[in-house]
């Protein structure tokens, strides 16, 4: 009888506590600076990203330690991030006015150039509790036939906290920084003219 009561108080128990609500977020980048270029690099087909396992899934990543990742079960990306980011940077280097065209993977033009590239990390770094951050980095490829050219690319942005709107503004703010160093990189590289 005893037994019973106390699976029943644990059942109700149980049934009372209400997991936590799950939030998503949406990654937003905004050119503060009108476009420098004018459409001298030709058209450009921006591919989707590629990303390392761990930052294949919707969590928000947390690194502890040099050693210890955790994945956040109630904070996360509505949509995968290298998709996010890959749809990003083909519209901040269509607002760049250096292309006569940004094309997705789905267009049937021919283009000029393509930029493929690698997300390769996107975590908040709370191993100094006091001093979280946020660090984004993506290595860029842009061929054109025997052409390559590469570019790792990686930000790193303080935050005021570690909850997640907190990470969400460090991953906008460090993703604008990333991409306007993609577009100053294809811009610079005197053989992609």
């Amino acid at each position: 009888m005893k037994i019973a009561l106390f699976a029943l108080i644990l059942i109700l128990t149980a049934c009372g506590s209400t997991a936590p609500q799950r939030q998503d977020f949406l990654l937003n980048s905004a050119r503060s600076a009108p476009a420098v270029a004018s459409a001298t690099l030709g058209k450009l087909q921006v591919l989707e990203l590629q990303a390392h396992p761990p930052y294949r899934n919707l969590a928000l990543i947390y690194k502890e330690s040099p050693q210890r990742f955790v994945a956040d079960p109630y904070h996360g990306f509505l949509a995968p991030l290298a998709q996010q980011i890959s749809s990003q940077t083909r519209n901040w280097l269509a607002q760049s006015g250096a292309f006569s065209a940004v094309l997705s993977p789905s267009s049937a033009i021919d283009a000029d150039w393509q930029l493929e590239g690698e997300l390769q990390a996107a975590y908040v770094d709370v191993s100094i509790p006091a001093a979280p951050k946020v660090n984004l980095t993506v290595r860029y490829t842009a061929s054109k036939g025997n052409t390559v050219h590469s570019w790792p690319l990686s930000q790193t942005v303080a935050i005021d906290s570690a909850q997640p709107e907190h990470a969400v503004i460090g991953f906008n703010r460090a993703l604008n920084a990333l991409l306007l160093q993609l577009e100053s990189s294809l811009l610079a590289d005197s053989e992609l003219h």
